[in-house]
């Protein structure tokens, strides 16, 4: 089962998008905790994607994939923002309670995996958590 989501840049469609993976996660077999996580993470890799890669425009396209595998859930998000090199940013200790930085730390944590893809017009960022 796959769903899919083509949205702008405007940090309104964030809540929107995050309910719906939680939803499509759950209804795969995903418990709550997990399916909670998935949009968490999902919100944050949007935010930054519009802060940092599109410097806070707010009609700029993103297309987030939701696939859902063998006893994984894969979300593959999509923007054609400037790419960034996430292992060039400095790692956040996770008790550090500042502003910023959280979304990678966030990324780490509740994820299985993540790989991020430099394209010549933007990144793809694939996300994998296990159903259970």
């Amino acid at each position: 089962m796959t769903k899919q989501w083509k949205i702008t840049s405007h940090p309104a469609n964030l809540r929107q998008v995050r309910k719906e993976m939680e939803g499509f996660a759950k209804s795969i077999g995903m418990a709550d905790e997990r399916s909670q996580a998935v949009g968490l993470v999902l919100n944050e890799a949007l935010a930054n994607i519009i802060r940092h890669g599109y410097g806070g425009a707010v009609d700029k396209p993103i297309l987030v994939t939701a696939e859902q595998g063998e006893k994984e859930l894969r979300v593959v998000i999509r923007d054609w923002a400037k790419p960034f090199d996430p292992s060039a940013i400095k790692r956040k200790c996770e008790d550090e309670l500042t502003p910023g930085g959280l979304g990678l730390v966030c990324i780490r944590k509740l994820m299985d995996d993540a790989k991020f893809e430099c394209l010549p017009d933007g990144m793809v960022l694939t996300l994998t958590k296990k159903l259970v």
